[in-house]
């Protein structure tokens, strides 16, 4: 059983205080689009609501990071800039991850948070082989370099 305990302010002619004893989904929405009422937090109760507003935030964060990560795999630049940019792309996906599985998990379903864990770490993979190739392409290519000075006394 749901119980509630509304506060209303009489003199301002607005809702204080909401009160609830069911978990649900709590964020703080943009208040840039209506004048008239200002509201500071929003609570969702029902589990398909929180499902697909969970999944529509995960997949813009998705797709951002996808979309670094495809650059940095389509780039033909091999150096040690691309391999700190795949270091960093590698540290926002760790960070995404995280989110999905301390803040999002309880509320998004076993199916969708597997499978969300699977795409991430699809783009992990890729990028940890791009940035092997690049090391060893870097450690050849200073190889190289030394040979040609040879050695000096």
């Amino acid at each position: 059983m749901a119980s509630f305990l509304i506060t209303k302010d009489k003199r301002k002619n607005s809702i204080v205080y909401l009160e609830s004893s069911l978990e649900g989904y709590k964020f703080n929405p943009r208040n840039n689009i209506d004048k008239y009422m200002e509201v500071n937090e929003v609570t969702i109760y029902d589990p398909e609501m929180i499902d697909s507003i969970l999944t529509a935030k995960f997949n813009k964060t998705f797709f951002k990071v996808m979309q670094m990560a495809r650059m940095l795999i389509e780039s033909d630049e091999e150096d040690d800039s691309t391999l700190s940019s795949c270091g960093l792309c590698l540290d926002q996906i760790e960070l995404v991850r995280q989110i999905l599985l301390n803040r999002y998990q309880k509320y998004l379903n076993a199916e969708k948070t597997e499978l969300f864990l699977r795409k991430l770490r699809v783009i992990e993979n890729e990028l940890r082989i791009k940035e092997m190739y690049i090391k060893e392409k870097v450690f050849y290519l200073q190889e190289q370099e030394e040979l040609k000075q040879g050695r000096g006394r």
